[in-house]
């Protein structure tokens, strides 16, 4: 008759052969994670949404029903975090607990600044890896206008928390373009007194201007060289990103 605690035993050294494993893959996940920084050209940020956003997707579809959703994220998103600090400096701005919150279950164990309010724009764009957490656009939350004012070119690269899906409070920015792809969504600022594009969602609305999601592409530009009163010459996305993730 078998043992029970032979069996017990058994199973454990099995799991425990797994551990060593899935440890040794890491570590080579991270070394050819750190690889390629010199593969990327240079003044590219070591953080890719789109990459990043694809990998937990693909996740996402391939897992079994037994593993759940918001553990396969937050794994991933560490080793993600993990990946990105061997590549490079990584540093989250954020203005509140409640964003500091949401920016450390989203890149654990990235270090945190305060973000400066006044000069969000030009602590985000000279601190070297750094993202800006900010709250979603809102009634009081009017900050993405001053992303097509004079000065630093910032994008809006994706929206926290990465799971569950649809329960956005709030964004990621950062510098570098955030280029339209098939499958993304965008984010724009047009004068409140043009016409919406087909299909577009009204986000957020102030002084003039409105904040609008859309299916379309449109134009990016950099901040305008001289000073923005309450009219845009052109609707202008600030942001493109994929749509929250979803299983299977």
């Amino acid at each position: 008759m078998t043992n029970p605690k032979d069996d017990l035993a058994s199973t454990r050294r099995s799991i425990d052969a797994i551990d060593n494993q899935m440890l040794s893959l890491i570590d080579q996940r991270l070394a050819l994670a750190k690889s390629l920084r010199a593969l990327k050209p240079a003044g590219r940020a070591a953080w890719d949404p789109a990459r990043e956003h694809a990998l937990l997707q693909r996740l996402l579809s391939r897992k079994s029903e037994t593993f759940p959703s918001s553990t396969l994220v937050s794994m991933w998103s560490a080793l993600i975090t993990c990946s990105l600090m061997t590549q490079g400096p990584l540093v989250l701005l954020c203005r509140n607990p409640e964003q500091e919150t949401l920016a450390k279950i989203a890149f654990p164990a990235a270090p945190t600044q305060k973000l400066d309010i006044k000069n969000w724009r030009t602590q985000t764009a000279e601190t070297p890896g750094a993202i800006a957490v900010l709250p979603m656009p809102g009634p009081d939350q009017n900050w993405w206008r001053e992303l097509v004012r004079p000065g630093p070119a910032l994008r809006i690269q994706t929206c926290l928390p990465k799971w569950p899906p649809n329960q956005h409070a709030a964004c990621c920015v950062s510098a570098g373009p955030a280029p339209y792809q098939d499958g993304k969504i965008s984010w724009v600022i047009q004068n409140q007194t043009d016409s919406l594009p087909t299909g577009a969602i009204i986000l957020a609305r102030n002084d003039g201007l409105v904040l609008l999601e859309t299916t379309q592409s449109v134009m990016q530009s950099d901040a305008p060289e001289t000073g923005l009163s309450h009219k845009l010459d052109q609707p202008t996305s600030i942001g493109c990103f994929y749509p929250p993730l979803q299983i299977g």
